[in-house]
């Protein structure tokens, strides 16, 4: 028997894209699907797609749920409503202006393992060439790979118990918070799993805006730098502070002046680059 998946998808007046993200749950291969879609106080339009799909959706799926926040809300708290209503015992995200392809649940629910965190598969951008390898090709996500770099993307499959174990979404982390997630599913789950396959679907084409145009990426990568750096090494420690450097508009050759200079000894460049740091942060 196959055990339930709730899918949380998050959605702010893009109805158009909405449609196409519902769309691609409703024709998953994968049966036992809960669908709930939680809008951040979008226009009407929004409401008026649901009630369109509602009848196409309580046919397809075990349950289905939509629910509009009372204010705009951001992305973490509709998320967290989201997976606090969920009833499976799986559990995984949809952007709305992303989708699935039909066979994406049912791989990675057949894939997944208790003693990983997580697993997920290699995202497809809509404005990049493919690149992945065979099917059954897989990567162990580290904590140091995933405090380096979001190398896992912005969605995976894992249990309900345990994103509610971590605390779900962090509300002070505004941009990069799927990142902030799986370091924390790591941190007490242990290691996920990466998959070549891909299944899903990230338009980077649409002309809609999206959070990463908004926010600063300064902010947030200095606000997980300084909430994971005790579970840092010194080399992914130094990697953090290399991207603070450029965010901060820091050109490459001052960086490489800084890490290649005369004292080529590893933790006299260390302590050479965290002492200017200092004066930048």
């Amino acid at each position: 028997m196959q055990e339930l998946v709730s899918v949380i998808i998050t959605t702010f007046n893009r109805e158009d894209l909405l449609e196409r993200a519902i769309r691609s749950v409703i024709a998953q291969d994968y049966s036992q699907i809960e669908l709930i879609v939680i809008d951040d106080f979008s226009n009407e339009k929004t409401a008026a797609l649901i009630d369109a799909l509602r009848p196409e959706c309580e046919q397809r799926f075990v349950n289905f749920i939509y629910q509009r926040n009372e204010k705009n809300s951001g992305s973490n708290a509709s998320r967290n409503r989201g997976y606090a209503l969920a009833s499976g015992k799986f559990v995984t995200g949809l952007d709305d202006d992303d989708y699935f392809l039909p066979p994406r649940l049912s791989m990675l629910v057949a894939r997944y393992d208790e003693k990983y965190s997580f697993v997920c598969d290699t995202l497809t951008r809509l404005d990049k060439d493919r690149e992945h390898g065979g099917d059954n090709a897989f990567r162990v996500i580290s904590l140091q790979d995933i405090l380096c770099e979001n190398v896992v993307g912005n969605q995976v499959l894992t249990t309900r118990d345990k994103l509610m174990a971590v605390g779900g979404f962090s509300p002070e982390i505004k941009q990069q918070q799927d990142r902030d997630v799986w370091t924390k599913l790591i941190i007490k789950f242990g290691p996920g799993i990466k998959y070549a396959f891909s299944t899903q679907m990230v338009d980077a084409e649409h002309s809609s805006s999206r959070i990463t145009r908004q926010i600063k990426k300064y902010t947030s990568y200095r606000k997980l730098y300084f909430k994971f750096r005790p579970y840092m090494t010194e080399e992914t420690r130094s990697n953090n502070l290399f991207q603070l450097m450029s965010f901060r508009g820091m050109s490459s050759a001052k960086m490489n002046k800084l890490l290649w200079g005369k004292k080529k000894d590893l933790k006299l460049r260390l302590k050479l680059l965290r002492r200017t740091l200092k004066e930048l942060f």
